[in-house]
This record gives C-alpha cells, sequence and structure tokens, in this order.
C-alpha cells in the first residue's frame, strides 16, 4: 500500500503570525539560524559601511541588514544584506539593486542554488555571495557570469564594488 506525503505550503498571512526569524520559500518554511557567529555579523557590518561610505551624500538609497523582502504571496527571503533606492517602506517589495549573503554550512546550497535562482528572476541586478574564509562571487545575474568589478546605478550617481576592495574591507 502506497503512503500519500502530503506538504503543507504556506503564504505570507501565515508567516505573519509565526514567532522567531523565518523565511519563506514558495511556501515552504525555513527556520533562520540562531543569530550568526561573529565573523559572520562583523562581515555583515563592514559591508553596510563600505556601502554607506560610498552612499553618504545619497538620501534615496539605504543599505540594510537582514531587512525582509517580500517576492511574492508565498516567498519572503532576508538578504544579509541589501541595497535599495527609493521610498523606504517595512519591507523590500521590488528588487535591490544588489544582494549580499554571507554563506554559512548551514545555508549554503539555498543561498548558491534557491536564493540566487528566485533573486535572478526578480531582476536583482548584482548578486554577491561572501565565504567567510575570505572568497567571494559577484555575479550578474542577468548574464550569470562572475565579475571582478560591479558597477552600480544610483540616482546619486553610480558607485562602483570591486572584489579586491571587498576583500581589503572585510580582511
Amino acid at each position: 500500500m502506497a503512503i500519500a506525503i502530503i506538504e503543507e505550503l504556506y503564504t505570507v498571512k501565515d508567516y505573519e503570525q509565526w514567532k522567531g526569524d523565518w523565511e519563506l520559500i514558495k511556501g515552504r518554511p525555513y527556520v533562520m539560524a540562531p543569530a550568526p557567529f561573529n565573523k559572520h555579523q562583523w562581515i555583515l557590518m563592514k559591508l553596510g559601511y563600505l556601502l554607506n561610505s560610498k552612499l553618504k551624500n545619497c538620501k534615496e538609497c539605504y543599505v540594510l541588514g537582514e531587512a525582509e523582502y517580500r517576492v511574492s504571496k508565498d516567498t519572503v527571503l532576508r538578504p544579509d544584506v541589501s541595497l535599495i533606492c527609493g521610498k523606504l517602506g517595512k519591507y523590500i517589495t521590488k528588487a535591490p539593486l544588489i544582494i549580499f549573503e554571507i554563506i554559512s554550512s548551514s545555508t549554503k546550497l539555498r543561498d548558491e542554488i534557491t536564493k540566487k535562482e528566485i533573486y535572478k528572476n526578480q531582476k536583482v541586478p548584482f548578486y554577491v555571495m561572501i565565504y567567510p574564509d575570505n572568497k567571494i562571487i559577484m555575479l550578474n545575474l542577468k548574464t550569470e557570469k562572475e565579475l571582478e568589478e560591479i558597477t552600480l546605478k544610483t540616482p546619486c550617481g553610480d558607485i562602483t564594488l570591486t572584489k579586491e576592495e571587498i576583500l581589503e574591507e572585510i580582511i
């Protein structure tokens, strides 16, 4: 006799009722890991500082850490660092200019495959995966090409980020 496996899928309305830190991907809940280890937090803060220093005179762009990105009625992500321009709302509802994920062993596949595909489908231009062992992968998500340098077109002018510059900042 076959056993039917029923998988429950959830929506943002369900997500809003949950206690704790979660991501929701295509209706499937993923509990967020407990507060990231110190190096993860340190890299997150250094990235925020680097981006903010390049945007210090810009009043139209915001560097956000672990902000909710509500992609659809069944997907809510919490990128480690993102850059958005325009009106600052309760959560992110349109594609950020760039997203950074600090890769940990517990989220590696989700960050490298699942989230990357969602970000690409949402037309996020650039995705940067930072590995705590000082490896960086900077992707143009439209072409899926790895880059050494990224130029972000903001309302306040272009800003450029290089792998070398990011590594210098986080080492």
